[in-house]
């Protein structure tokens, strides 16, 4: 059959091509998208950069890691799904895919445009774990787009109180406030922000911190929302260089860095750790289908 997709023919330079797709092997399923979503950090950095560290990307390339669609035909050795359910995963940006693996069926009451954050879901939910929130910990969200708002909210979930959201952007702060987030905080509009932090903590900043701007030049600040002994999570890629007084801002003070990409949620569970990349995924649909987890 014809289909269409999104090809990056180099830097900046976006197409739309035409390709035959075949039928879906024994272990696959062939899916119209209805949706599939834009990353404005990891993608957007290949499309206006290329390569970097980590992600080698030559030209010409597919892009994007986020759709969800309907089954059209599945395989003989396919469990779960027929024609006609709903499926969510990490296809890239085309008018049809056949997907072989990290697939799951979309709840009934979870519409398409909201199934197709699926992954960003879980790329939230893995920063939320690396930070190891405990009930009543004050956590500090810095950068408010679509994973930081989905971080937020996993935080309140996962126990955070209060949870503090930070962005430059009103719209994103009122979307922030919409959704439930308990403080939100606006940069350039206070004048001593792990001042204004504090003020919403028993300790001397927030226990956690995840950042999720990937903006190296928010990581000095974001080091000095912490409290002593707390957690600065990268949810963010921070691309390029981050300086920081290291003596004064982690090691006196005994602040964590952690990185958080969501690639390394394991495939297969063990005994110490469930929570492989499957189950995280469908959480994330759990949790929209109960209205816990809005995306818009």
């Amino acid at each position: 059959m014809k289909a269409r997709r999104l090809i990056c023919r180099d830097v900046r330079k976006i197409e739309v091509e035409e390709f035959e797709l075949g039928a879906p092997p024994d272990d696959g399923i062939l899916v119209q998208n209805e949706y599939t979503a834009v990353s404005v950090g990891t993608e957007l950095y290949g499309w206006t950069h290329g390569s970097e560290p980590g992600r080698e990307r030559s030209f010409p390339h597919e892009t994007g890691y986020c759709n969800a669609g309907t089954v059209l035909e599945v395989g003989k050795d396919v469990k779960g799904v027929k024609p006609g359910d709903r499926v969510s995963g990490q296809e890239n940006h085309a008018s049809h895919a056949i997907m072989t693996r990290l697939y799951h069926k979309v709840p009934e009451d979870v519409p398409p445009k909201t199934a197709v954050y699926l992954v960003m879901g879980a790329i939230s939910l893995h920063g939320v774990r690396v930070a190891h929130i405990e009930l009543g910990e004050v956590v500090a969200v810095l950068g408010l787009g679509i994973v930081g708002q989905l971080a937020a909210t996993l935080s309140r979930l996962a126990g955070g109180m209060p949870v503090i959201g930070i962005d430059m952007d009103d719209f994103r702060l009122k979307k922030a406030r919409d959704r439930g987030i308990d403080v939100c905080l606006n940069p350039g509009e206070v004048a001593d922000l792990p001042a204004a932090v504090r003020e919403h903590s028993i300790e001397d900043g927030a226990n956690a911190v995840i950042e999720s701007t990937g903006k190296p030049i928010v990581y000095p600040m974001a080091v000095k929302i912490a409290c002593t002994a707390g957690r600065l999570v990268a949810l963010g890629s921070p691309r390029g260089t981050v300086e920081m007084d290291f003596l004064t801002d982690v090691h006196l003070r005994e602040v964590s860095l952690l990185g958080a990409i969501q690639p390394k949620t394991p495939d297969q569970d063990n005994i110490y750790y469930r929570w492989t990349k499957e189950r995280e995924r469908n959480l994330v649909l759990r949790l929209m289908a109960q209205g816990k987890l809005p995306v818009a």
